[in-house]
């Protein structure tokens, strides 16, 4: 049986105090001078340094025991660093947990308010608490951070009441978790999930080309529209492996995230467009880049903060390393527990394996990980405080073993239509011709078919009917088939073969004022022809409504929709 936490009611019961036995409450200070919100009562509490008090939550007061022993307390002194591994083993796993985001994300110059959250009601919590796990008060959040400042884990900010961060206390810790687990044994997981950047990168590809091409609708509330959805659900390619583990919408809507992050997508309409970056993007592509910042922004979004403990061991896992032999080493409370259920941590392994930093794999009930090379390089750079760019030509060096886009950037043009282009191309070349081509089939070589129906779409949509021809001769390796030519020539000239202009009628009363106007030289420069025989085909209707009044014709004010001209005498 577990030991209760500390300030549990049921430890409370256990351990009873008089009245008389209890400590003073101390005076209330707030830490680093910081003013309570509106209607806040200072708190009355122990000594801080009651063993795990500030991890739980303020218990209802127990009735009095005189057989009670009375509790000793002691003030928190600094620690030199060779004692704070024996602080860390004694830590209880909110503790732990919180110290693990912590030592992650380094604050600097934070005060207090940075990790308090306060609802309408003035209720306060620990900001970046996740809802699984047993919360933080205010008060708790002071207490925590007290013990932490007088420890010697945060130091005085540069500014005044702000603190921050040891970079010391976060190395420590880190090794102080890497000394917990031993990744010596071999496992094999009965089903693996490969990591899969190849795809993530391909999807988003494709998800542009669609938005590009006006496919994707959006309703009134701003959401895609649910045909559109299908649209694009089935032009994506499934990561490798996923069966019956992965849900197609929240992929997409993952990957829609990502779109929305780099300032893609816009509005136009009632569809999505893509902006100017957006247009920019397969031109001037450069994958490190994208990544440094999606793997950023993706650690700094993820909620469940349990899982920051885990990140340190997991850089290191190389080999096939059991999840549960891991949780079990780092945290013990039941409770912590069901913040790592099964849904949960494939929730968070999942976008990571997207994203090419690990492999997953079924064994029994377990879950069994293994980080990529990718992988260790950008999670020992997070986990130490660097930022990604500094070693942005080692990870473009992975990346392209990974996602090579080298080229060559020459197309197979086939007498039957189709058109080979290898998966090594750029985003340039490929974005090139699936302007005037559909892809039918990405493998080794990337299949794509000339279709007549999606190249009138594209001609419709403002490319330039003289660079089609052009484009495929440019990307060919070898002179296009004349079959294929003389067929591609003749569906450009079918296009825009008629035309829709917007004409201007003067509407006479009369034939013979009508042939008068068509025919005076001072009219000639605004009047183009006869539409009817009382109707007069103009242009610069301002200009020539002056000159008419000039000359003593005083048209109606306004502007006719034009449908009058057309209905007979009597039909009014």
């Amino acid at each position: 049986m577990k030991k209760p936490a500390a300030g549990s009611k049921q430890n409370a019961d256990q351990n009873p105090q008089a009245p008389s036995d209890q400590p003073k409450p101390q005076k209330w200070r707030p830490v680093f001078g910081e003013k309570l919100p509106p209607g806040f009562k200072p708190p009355t509490y122990a000594d801080e340094s009651s063993a795990n008090q500030f991890t739980a939550k303020a218990s209802p007061k127990q009735p009095s025991s005189k057989s009670a022993p009375k509790t000793n307390t002691a003030p928190v002194k600094r620690l030199k660093p060779k004692a704070w591994p024996d602080y860390y083993a004694k830590m209880d796993s909110v503790e732990r947990i919180l110290f693990a985001y912590m030592a992650y994300t380094q604050p600097e110059d934070r005060s207090i308010d940075y990790f308090c959250h306060y609802d309408d009601e003035d209720n306060a919590s620990f900001r970046f608490l996740d809802r699984n796990l047993a919360g933080l008060s205010y008060q708790g959040v002071i207490r925590l951070f007290t013990k932490w400042f007088k420890i010697g884990f945060l130091a005085q900010g540069r500014y005044p009441n702000t603190f921050s961060f040891k970079e010391e206390a976060a190395r420590s810790f880190w090794r102080f978790i890497n000394d917990q687990i031993q990744c010596d044994y071999k496992l094999e997981p009965q089903k693996s999930y490969r990591a899969d950047l190849p795809n993530t990168l391909d999807n988003l590809f494709k998800f542009l080309v669609l938005v590009e091409q006006g496919e994707v609708l959006v309703t009134l509330s701003h959401e895609i529209n649910k045909h559109s959805l299908k649209r694009i659900l089935a032009a994506l390619t499934e990561p490798a492996g996923s069966d019956g583990e992965f849900s197609p919408e929240s992929y997409f809507f993952w990957l829609l995230d990502i779109a929305w992050l780099f300032q893609l997508l816009g509005r136009r309409g009632d569809r999505l467009a893509l902006t100017t970056k957006g247009q920019e993007l397969p031109e001037s592509i450069k994958v490190e880049e994208l990544l440094c910042v999606i793997y950023t922004v993706h650690f700094q979004s993820i909620q469940n903060k349990g899982l920051f403990l885990v990140l340190p061991v997991l850089s290191r896992c190389t080999e096939w390393t059991s999840w549960g032999h891991m949780l079990s080493k780092l945290i013990s409370d039941d409770d912590v527990c069901r913040l790592l259920t099964r849904d949960t941590v494939i929730s968070f392994l999942d976008p990571l394996r997207f994203l090419g930093l690990l492999d997953w794999g079924k064994y029994e009930t377990d879950i069994l990980v293994r980080v990529t090379p990718l992988g260790q390089l950008v999670l020992s750079k997070l986990l130490h405080g660097r930022g990604l760019e500094d070693d942005m030509a080692e990870i473009k060096s992975l990346a392209d073993q990974i996602y090579p886009m080298s080229g060559p950037d020459t197309a197979y043009v086939q007498p039957n239509f189709e058109i080979l282009l290898p998966r090594s191309a750029s985003w340039a070349a490929r974005w090139k011709l699936s302007q005037i081509a559909v892809l039918e089939q990405p493998d080794q070589m990337l299949k794509y078919r000339l279709d007549k129906t999606y190249l009138l779409n594209a001609l419709k949509r403002g490319m330039p009917a003289e660079d089609v021809l052009p484009a495929l001769k440019n990307l060919s390796t070898y002179p296009l088939p004349d079959n294929l030519v003389l067929t591609v020539q003749q569906w450009v000239d079918s296009f825009g073969q008629v035309t829709f202009l917007q004409l201007s009628l003067l509407e006479c009363s009369s034939p013979e004022q009508a042939a008068s106007i068509s025919s005076a030289r001072k009219y000639r420069q605004y009047v183009l022809g006869l539409y009817s025989p009382t109707a007069v085909i103009v242009r610069d209707i301002e200009k020539l409504r002056k000159l008419l009044e000039k000359q003593g014709i005083y048209p109606k004010p306004g502007v006719l929709d034009g449908e009058r001209a057309a209905k007979q005498p009597g039909q009014e």
